[in-house]
């Protein structure tokens, strides 16, 4: 059987698009994924993170409000909706959605779980081979999100005693009385300090460094002018920038996406009160932020990191464990070895066109569309819950060789000739939150 679609991964970005493929058409499309249950990001999945985005920007609610997929109506078939409203959650629980995108993977026939993807192959029509069969597609749909982000100073030394803050609840290192240094000040760095200053006294670290690139821990920027950046028309605009506009655009907006939830920072601070203060068997917490993690060495058991602040004070370290959550990067996948010459690169990136199709060699007519991989070319928002339905839904329209827009917003407020053009030197002296 040739299907019209076979999708490589059933994360949120392409759940998105079958959710939207089964309501509009019902068939012709097959979603695989390795996992046989949804798990969204387990490695550092804790009972208190919660989503930096409105429920709002679910699957599909964004782009078909009357869709069955949406969260509110998981909340109703569940029969929480009014429990949910009561509870006033300033944010969604990750627990929570999680559980509300593996209701959507398991109820939507399109989607296959426990089907690992090996190859793709391409002659004439893709060739999808996974352990158990070879299936043919006329258009493949890439979706299987990033991978960590393992800075180079770190590279070479990455085990047990140091590792990506996504695997941490896969190993769950023993800490208790450990010295333990976080690097990175982004959302995820600062619920790895929560967890482990939350962990119950006898099995808290003996003192935890964490470190941060930026000069102070800062929060995400969620006011309203600057949530023009997560529109699907700034999308396009951003699209059609330079290459240099783009890149300082990221630069002068990180924090829109890459900054700490208020709530978060809030339950820190009131964190180290509490160990500064209130508690006599207290856990030794220092915050560098402002600093450069220049070099890391290996140290008997451990490692000793070399902390760079400015041009000329130099400090050193030494941790038991480090975690970093440095974030993630793009990779062209295994799976696509077979074909990845054909594929063309714009700086890490897959280059795609306007419906998130990568331009490549072959027939225009066979396409291979990829799913949040593509920050430098569609802003801030592409890695982000904000577009999920409507990548999906532009996607969905090429499929069917509609107009990319069936359903236009009104555009933004404001109108970003000058943002875009006049230089700021301060912002890209920001660095990342690493």
């Amino acid at each position: 059987m040739e299907y019209s679609c076979v999708g490589v991964g059933a994360g949120p970005s392409n759940l998105s698009l079958a959710c939207q493929i089964h309501e509009e058409i019902g068939q012709g499309a097959l979603f695989l994924d390795r996992q046989v249950d949804f798990r969204w990001h387990p490695g550092i999945a804790f009972d208190s993170s919660e989503l930096q985005v409105s429920h709002f920007k679910d699957l599909v609610t964004l782009v078909n409000p009357r869709s069955a997929y949406t969260f509110v109506n998981y909340l109703y078939e569940n029969g929480r909706l009014y429990h949910f409203l009561n509870a006033q959650f300033e944010a969604v629980l990750r627990a929570e959605f999680e559980q509300y995108l593996n209701w959507a993977f398991h109820r939507n026939p399109l989607v296959r779980g426990g089907e690992t993807v090996r190859e793709i192959r391409f002659d004439g029509e893709f060739r999808v081979r996974t352990d158990n069969a070879v299936l043919g597609a006329r258009n493949v749909v890439v979706g299987i999100g990033k991978q960590a982000q393992i800075p180079p100073q770190f590279q070479g030394w990455t085990g047990h005693n140091l590792f990506h803050s996504s695997v941490l609840l896969h190993i769950h290192p023993e800490v208790r009385k450990k010295h333990v240094c976080v690097v990175g000040a982004g959302q995820s760095g600062a619920e790895v300090l929560l967890h482990l200053v939350g962990l119950p006294k006898e099995r808290r670290p003996a003192s935890i460094t964490w470190v941060s690139q930026r000069e102070n821990y800062l929060p995400i920027d969620n006011s309203p002018f600057t949530n023009e950046l997560f529109m699907p028309c700034f999308s396009d605009r951003f699209a059609a920038m330079s290459e240099s506009q783009r890149k300082l655009l990221l630069r002068r907006f990180v924090l829109a996406s890459d900054g700490i939830s208020e709530t978060t920072l809030r339950a820190i601070y009131q964190a180290l009160y509490r160990h500064a203060f209130l508690e006599p068997n207290r856990c030794d917490i220092t915050l560098r932020p402002g600093c450069t993690v220049s070099h890391c060495i290996n140290a008997g058991a451990g490692h000793r990191l070399t902390l760079q602040h400015g041009m000329d004070e130099v400090e050193e370290v030494t941790a038991d464990i480090v975690i970093l959550a440095t974030g993630y990067e793009n990779a062209v996948p295994g799976f696509l070895e077979p074909i990845a010459d054909r594929l063309e690169q714009i700086d890490n990136e897959l280059a795609v066109r306007e419906d998130f199709s990568v331009c490549w060699d072959g027939p225009r007519e066979r396409r291979i569309f990829v799913q949040n991989a593509n920050l430098g070319q569609r802003g801030l928002a592409d890695p982000n819950l904000s577009l999920l339905a409507w990548r999906a839904r532009r996607i969905l329209n090429s499929l069917l060789g509609r107009a990319p827009c069936a359903n236009p917003e009104h555009p933004g407020f404001i109108s970003r000739t000058s943002i875009e053009s006049r230089p700021d030197p301060v912002a890209e002296e920001m660095g990342s939150g690493i």
